[in-house]
């Protein structure tokens, strides 16, 4: 489990430090970026929905979670989300339309 965190820790740094050197790039229009934000963020709402949907199936049919073990898979959830976010910046950055 402690590798699994490192691991996700690791890649979450790797994501915000792309995200914000996004954010900081001046040589993007503003409509090109908008474009790519909104993918991004759609690509991310989709995987906060799809992880909170799955989690929510696995508790209705094997496991009733305690308040600690339910706010760390939704912690999990949202770091693999800015994850998402911000390799999804990076992606596009490399190759805009």
């Amino acid at each position: 489990m402690i590798t699994i965190g490192a691991v996700l820790l690791i890649v979450l740094i790797y994501a915000i430090v792309n995200s914000v050197k996004f954010f900081k790039d001046t040589e993007l229009s503003k409509e090109v970026k908008e474009k790519m934000l909104a993918k991004s963020f759609k690509a991310a709402f989709i995987t906060v929905i799809v992880g909170w949907g799955f989690f929510e199936l696995f508790m209705i049919m094997r496991i009733d979670p305690s308040f600690d073990v339910y706010r760390i898979v939704i912690l999990i959830i949202v770091i693999i989300s800015f994850i998402v976010f911000g390799l999804n910046l990076k992606v596009q950055n490399q190759r805009p339309e």
